[in-house]
Formats: C-alpha cells, structure tokens, sequence
C-alpha cells in the first residue's frame, strides 16, 4: 500500500503537550481513483490479504487482525451479510487501515501483558458518513461497544469512532479506574479537533503491578478468538465420500472438522458435520459444502473461544527426533503431546509399538523441561 507519508509532531491541547500522529495523503494518490486511493472502499477480505502478505511481525498481524474483525462483524450485523463481504467505506481508506496496523505496531512495542481502560466517552449530536447523517455514536460504534462500559458527555462531537471503538474492544482486557501499580512510562496522544473546557488527548500510562495484581490479571490474559461454525445434517453420503471432505476441507483452511452421528427425519441414522473455520477461510469451506456434499442448506453462526498458547518443540528419542506440542498458561508448559504423525512415522519405521514411541518422546520432553 503506498501514497502516503507519517507525520508526527508535538502539540499543546488546553495546555498539555502531546504528540500529534498524521496520516498524510501524497497529492498523487489524492488525485486517483483506484483501489490505491485515498477515498478507496476495501472489502474485509482483501484488508485481511494484505495484512497476511505484508512483511509485519506475526503479533501485529495477529492485533490487526483482531481490530478489523471486530469492526467487520459489527458492520455486517447492522448491514444483514456475511463478514467476509463487508465493504469498508471510512475504516477501508489507507489513512484509516494505517491508524490501525499503527496502533497493532504500537502495542507490540509497548508488550505490555494486560490493558485497563476507563469507560469510553461517546460525544453526542450527529455526524455525517457515507450511508447519510446518523446520531452519535456512529451504527458501528455502539455495536462494537456492547458490553464495553461507555461514558456519557455533553459535547457534540464525535468522541469514539468505530476504528476507536475496534481498538478499544479488541485489545483492552478490562474496563475501570486506574489500577494499582509503579508507573514507569506516560504519553499524551493528541486528536485534531480543539474541544471546548477540556484537552483532545489520550493517556497512556504504563506500569508494573503488584504481584497479587499481575498474577490475577495473567490467570485471565488468554488469547481470544473469533470462529466461525458451520454445519448440516448428512444422511445419504457413503462413508468414502465423508472421509474425502474432511480432508478437502482441512486443506481449504478448516481449523476443525468432526462428524457426530445423529438420527434425522424418519428415524434415518446420520452424521452432523460440523466446520470450525477462521474469516479469511469460512467463505470457502461454506462454498465447498454446498458443493461436494448433498444438503441443501448451511447454518452458520460466530463463537468467540479463548485459546491458550500453544508451542512445537523438538526433542530426541531412540527412535529419533519426534515434535512434541506444548500448552502453555501464564508462561508455564502445563501439557505436552507428542504429534501423531512423527510417533506414527517413528513406530513404523522403526517396527516399535506406538504406545512406546509415545511414552518416550513424552518422558523425553518432561525431562526437557526440567532441564530448562
């Protein structure tokens, strides 16, 4: 993405100094129409292709991912279509796709391990965008904010919008006054409009919590995920055939997909397929459903899961090296599993019984940590 320059500059907002970012528009870009220019309208999936192909670290690609998805969803409940169609007017523009890879940037720099913020102003009176004029907060903004603790004001302006409020969703882990802890580190952050009585800035303090403080904030901090399930009932498929989607569908990008015997209509015994997929891949699984199975319909629905972090480690055996996959919570590995396919490779070609290759790679991969 190009036609653009960063500026930032420091600024006095009613008296506190701040640092004022800018997205600025090259006059170039500013004079075209293409997919480059500034005014440009992006659907949710091309926005999630370049973030994927760019060369950014894979934990600012997982926070913009995450910033632009809870906007995606937002617009597509209010709009009545899938996700992965959403057209993105505002939040689609390059001015505003930077804000956001900038602010994913940001916070993996800070790496802070927990985020607290107090309850978001909204503004009030009405603004105008590219569906007409509408109340503030915009459509998106309140959608975005529900379960989110916002505060009431009595300016008439724009206060939160929705690139705010995604960032604000996606990232803060509570919600409240300023917690206990030794400050280390304050920055001032300044809007553009001047505000009557009060300074446009955002305050950021970092700081070091208690023990007691940092242990209850880690034991929550898991990794929060958006997926999406698919399914329908299948009761004149061949078993062969079965088989023959679930491996097309792993390989289209499925995180998970099980087949649950059910009885249908007519007492007729069945199977429930069921797909676990991410945004970027949910529009293909669906497609290759429609297409290489027999029902006639799909239902779909979004479930948020927490994850914990997973990590594949390497350790050696007499039978050679075997992946083992770790779970790890609060920095601690709490499971290990060997991976089936190197126990499975192992026991064949080594003609041992699986079971031994197994409990060997995981005695091998406790006493690695041990050691550690």
């Amino acid at each position: 993405m190009s036609g653009y320059q960063l500026r930032w500059d420091r600024v006095v907002k009613k008296g506190i100094y701040a640092t004022k970012f800018e997205v600025m528009m090259q006059e170039s870009a500013m004079d075209h129409h293409d997919h480059e220019s500034h005014h440009a309208h992006r659907h949710y999936s091309d926005i999630i292709d370049m973030i994927c192909r760019s060369e950014l670290s894979s934990e600012v690609k997982k926070r913009s991912k995450q910033i632009f998805h809870c906007i995606a969803v937002a617009e597509a409940k209010i709009h009545g279509m899938p996700v992965e169609k959403v057209h993105f007017h505002e939040v689609g523009a390059v001015d505003s796709i930077v804000d956001i890879v900038a602010t994913a940037v940001a916070l993996t720099e800070l790496n802070v391990d927990y985020i607290v913020s107090a309850p978001v102003p909204l503004g009030c009176g009405s603004i105008c965008c590219a569906h007409g004029t509408y109340p503030v907060p915009a459509p998106a903004t309140l959608e975005i904010l529900q379960g989110v603790p916002i505060r009431s004001s009595h300016l008439s302006f724009e206060l939160t919008t929705p690139t705010g409020a995604g960032i604000i969703k996606s990232q803060v882990n509570s919600y409240g006054p300023l917690p206990s802890m030794k400050v280390s580190a304050i920055g001032y952050g300044a809007g553009a409009r001047d505000l009557p009585d009060q300074p446009n800035v955002l305050r950021v303090v970092i700081g070091e919590g208690t023990h007691a403080r940092a242990d209850s904030l880690s034991s929550s901090h898991l990794e929060e995920e958006t997926v999406y399930i698919l399914e329908c009932q299948l009761d004149d498929m061949p078993g062969e055939a079965l088989g023959y989607v679930m491996d097309r569908l792993f390989q289209k990008g499925a995180l998970d997909v099980y087949y649950t015997p059910v009885f249908m209509k007519k007492n007729r015994p069945g199977v429930l397929l069921t797909v676990l997929a991410s945004a970027p891949h949910v529009e293909q699984c669906e497609q290759f459903v429609l297409k290489e199975t027999t029902t006639l319909g799909i239902r779909k629905d979004i479930w948020m899961r927490k994850v914990l972090e997973r990590e594949v480690v390497s350790v050696a055996t007499s039978y050679g090296n075997i992946r083992v996959k770790q779970a790890i919570h609060q920095g601690k590995v709490i499971r290990q599993m060997p991976e089936y396919e190197d126990v499975k490779e192992a026991a064949l070609a080594h003609q041992a019984a699986f079971l031994d290759v197994y409990a060997e790679a995981a005695q091998q991969a406790r006493k690695k940590i041990k050691e550690e």
